[in-house]
């Protein structure tokens, strides 16, 4: 029920605000006082009780603190049972408010200031058993009485303005003046907001104009203004762009013994755009892991460690000018070789030739930096493993007047590594093996026939005539004797179809077999994929694709951890980041997803058009005739607010978007603009 003429006066005296108010239904509701500091109650028991009964239309709130405001809701109520719990019949219009003023006792002051002469006859003329007077004015004279008159307005002034000191007070100003606050630093009130609420507001505003672009005080915006959850969008990631190749970061999942891989976990955002990383596992049983990234001034090569289900924090191992890419790492005993390829591009250009280089580390730390070979030829794609014997195998490819042939040699014991005593990977039956990419090489351990497997890519005759795609092939060395004749004849991984790319291949021993991991394009964009070898007929077994997934997911290395299996692979997969100013914001970011050629066949990747989630690119939306309406998105200037509303109304929401677009200008950049998105 809605009362009428609600007052709320400070008294004179201070420290008492006398209320009144009008009951149109004086006789069947009664009325509760509450009262509050800072906001309006909001319920019959949130605060102090000032009075509570029938047949009355006034109250008086003593013992108030002076220059404070006081809030007080008025609950009228229904007794129907004299023993049982009144019913209140709330309106949010039941509602006043006042400030105390504090007694300084003026009129005394200036009482004091007046000669003697005034304070003796006045005080001749006190009547103490007057009754007319207030017991508080009984013993005071008339001209002491007279001036409580001015003293008391003098007072109500003097404390008023003494409260004036702290309207800049959030927490003690009226709450009619917080919209002008709020307008002195450009804060947009929103009257629907209880007091408290809007003093709230104006107290996190600096911070938030501080933060204004960033995409959490975007999403703070739209939940204030609509009450809806959102998720923010730069739409700057989507425009294609011819020079901007996927970023690869490094991801691991582990598989233990006899089970299946777990979800995906990021190891490191040193990213690639090609290349494999390569591990090893040291006596304490870690994993010391090796890999190339790109840095400001170059390429370089970094390591990190797997200690007990956890990646450690990264290092550079080899950090100098020039391109340092494609380590592959071995363990000789306590010795471990780390093999490399390098590009000086700092050298004049006769001198620039790829070559291959290394460093070992003992116990006594790592060795220099060396050259493998002779430096006037070029050599690429070292791939080593140590044998049970303990030697060191070494495979690289060479520049030769023909062309590029794959050359090994066996280490026996320590440096110096060089290219004496080396030999050529022999013919396949007359023709050239094509090792043109990706050289893996494993050592078997339980075979004494099949001891060392060396894979690689090429490209072989598929999809449309005249057209060729990367095929993974292999041929075995039966025995450890590297001048023996005892290559086997090349074998490749079965296609699925002759228009697949399968390549980058590592294996692994599995008992008596070999199980292979590949990235291969069979589900349509490039995915991690494995298979076990029947090493006795050479069958494949049924090709597994490890995860269904939009992401580019390449170079797989899968490392033995006695326990199990760490599965490493690079992939440009978006990261999601919860945000540190607004804990409900979920950023994903999209920056590695790059610009690739679109394939009608990745159906998961595409299935993601339109959606928060898409990280392909596009052509720039422009608009017509230069004018961009909401439908245009993709564009660097452009941010995507992807908003769920609580409503199917579609005039309440496009009425709501309407007032969000005129308040959403202020927090964020002037270049910027704002599309919505809703289902």
């Amino acid at each position: 029920m809605r009362l009428t003429n609600i007052t709320a006066t400070a008294h004179p005296d201070g420290n008492r605000i006398d209320l009144a108010w009008s009951n149109p239904d004086f006789t069947e509701f009664g009325v509760r006082v509450v009262r509050r500091e800072g906001t309006h109650p909001l319920t019959p028991d949130d605060g102090v009780v000032v009075v509570e009964g029938m047949f009355f239309l006034s109250a008086t709130d003593r013992g108030l603190k002076g220059e404070t405001v006081y809030y007080y809701t008025l609950f009228p109520f229904t007794q129907d049972d004299p023993h049982g719990p009144p019913t209140y019949d709330p309106d949010p219009h039941n509602r006043v408010s006042a400030m105390a003023t504090a007694p300084y006792d003026f009129a005394g002051q200036m009482y004091a200031l007046l000669p003697a002469l005034y304070h003796r006859y006045d005080e001749a003329l006190t009547s103490a058993a007057d009754a007319g007077l207030a017991p508080a004015d009984r013993g005071k004279g008339p001209l002491r009485r007279f001036l409580d008159l001015p003293g008391a307005q003098l007072d109500q002034m003097y404390s008023l303005t003494r409260a004036a000191l702290g309207l800049y007070d959030l927490d003690r100003a009226p709450g009619n003046l917080l919209p002008l606050l709020a307008h002195w630093i450009g804060w947009e009130t929103d009257y629907s907001l209880e007091v408290g609420a809007q003093r709230n507001e104006i107290s996190f505003a600096p911070p938030i104009y501080q933060t204004i672009g960033l995409i959490p005080t975007v999403e703070a915006t739209v939940k204030r203004i609509t009450g809806w959850e959102s998720q923010t969008k730069e739409f700057v990631h989507n425009v294609a762009r011819t020079n901007q190749p996927e970023r690869l970061n490094l991801w691991s999942m582990i598989r233990a013994t006899g089970g299946s891989f777990g979800p995906p976990a990021l190891a490191s955002v040193n990213f690639v755009y090609d290349g494999r990383p390569t591990a090893v596992r040291e006596a304490d049983g870690t994993i010391s892991l090796f890999y190339h990234t790109y840095r400001q001034h170059g390429w370089d090569i970094w390591t990190k460690k797997f200690v007990g289900g956890q990646w450690q924090a990264s290092a550079p191992i080899v950090d100098q000018a020039g391109i340092d890419k494609n380590p592959y790492a071995a363990l000789q005993g306590p010795r471990l070789w780390l093999i490399w390829e390098n590009y000086d591009d700092t050298q004049p250009a006769a001198d620039r030739k790829w070559r291959v280089k290394f460093r070992t580390r003992t116990t006594t730390g790592w060795d220099p930096i060396s050259v493998f070979g002779d430096t006037a030829t070029a050599r690429r794609s070292p791939a080593a493993v140590v044998d049970n014997a303990g030697s060191l195998w070494l495979f690289w490819r060479e520049q030769t007047a023909a062309g590029w042939r794959v050359r090994y040699k066996r280490q026996d014991g320590a440096p110096p590594l060089d290219n004496s005593n080396a030999f050529d990977l022999p013919l396949d039956g007359g023709q050239d093996p094509r090792v043109e990419s990706d050289l893996y090489v494993l050592f078997h351990p339980t075979s004494a026939s099949q001891r060392l497997w060396l894979f690689w890519a090429r490209h072989d005759p598929g999809g449309p005539p005249g057209q060729s795609r990367w095929t993974i092939a292999y041929r075995i060395k039966q025995g450890l004797d590297p001048a023996a004749a005892d290559w086997s004849v090349v074998r490749t991984l079965p296609k699925a179809a002759p228009d697949n790319h399968d390549r980058e291949p590592c294996a692994v021993p599995a008992g008596a077999n070999v199980e292979l991991f590949w990235s291969s394009t069979r589900s349509g964009g490039w995915t991690l994929w494995n298979a076990t070898l029947d090493t006795g007929t050479f069958n494949w077994g049924a090709a597994r694709q490890l995860a269904a997934t939009p992401y580019a997911n390449r170079s797989p290395l899968a490392i033995d951890t006695g326990a199990g299996t760490l599965l490493t692979y690079r992939s440009n997969e978006s990261l999601p980041h919860v945000s540190s100013v607004y804990g409900a914001t979920r950023i994903l970011d999209t920056r590695y997803g790059g610009t690739t050629t679109v394939d009608t066949r990745n159906a998961a990747k595409i299935a993601l058009r339109g959606r928060f989630e898409d990280f392909q690119t596009y052509t720039c939306d422009a608009g017509r005739n230069g004018v961009r309406s909401n439908a245009d998105r993709i564009a660097r200037d452009t941010i995507g607010i992807y908003l769920t509303p609580t409503t199917t109304d579609p005039a309440e929401i496009a009425a709501t978007t309407s007032r969000l677009a005129g308040v959403l200008g202020e927090f964020i950049p002037i270049t910027e603009r704002a599309v919505f998105i809703t289902p």
